[in-house]
């Protein structure tokens, strides 16, 4: 029996820095496809506050028309 597991089976546990710095681009775009949230810390945007470690609401655009 292995002891040895597959990194890809971790992605849950990695917030959005972690996955920047391993190249993982295609799942940030799966985590920041409908952003609502912030990082404090290091300014990435995510889908929920589980993907950040200092996660901020992120604030929304109220444009009245296509020019803003």
């Amino acid at each position: 029996m292995s002891t040895d597991h597959n990194p890809e089976d971790d992605l849950s546990a990695l917030r959005m820095c972690e996955l920047k710095a391993r190249g993982m681009m295609e799942e940030i775009d799966r985590r920041s496809d409908q952003p609502t949230v912030v990082c404090g810390k290091c300014g990435a945007k995510a889908n929920a506050s589980e993907h950040l470690h200092n996660p901020r609401p992120l604030p929304k655009k109220n444009l009245d028309s296509l020019w803003g």
